[in-house]
């Protein structure tokens, strides 16, 4: 029989509370070091916005700033 349908395969157990809480936990750690990366990368678009002269080049800045700051909003959330 086991030629035709195979032996069973050994099932893991199910998770534990803790491993869910640990996960979670990890889960949140790293959406906060994701929030002071992008933190530190608009903190550098803040600087070039102010270095530059009002044109396309500032404008793209403050569009990539923009993106930036709806994916921090994002991770907040």
């Amino acid at each position: 029989m086991k030629r035709v349908f195979g032996a069973k395969k050994n099932k893991e157990p199910p998770p534990t509370i803790q491993d869910a809480t640990d996960k979670v936990s990890q889960v949140g750690v790293t959406v906060d070091e994701k929030i002071k990366k992008l933190d530190a990368e608009l903190a550098r678009y803040k600087e070039q916005i102010n270095k530059t002269r009002p044109d396309p080049a500032q404008e793209a800045v403050k569009a990539r700033a923009m993106r930036v700051l709806k994916r921090r909003r994002m991770y907040e959330g």
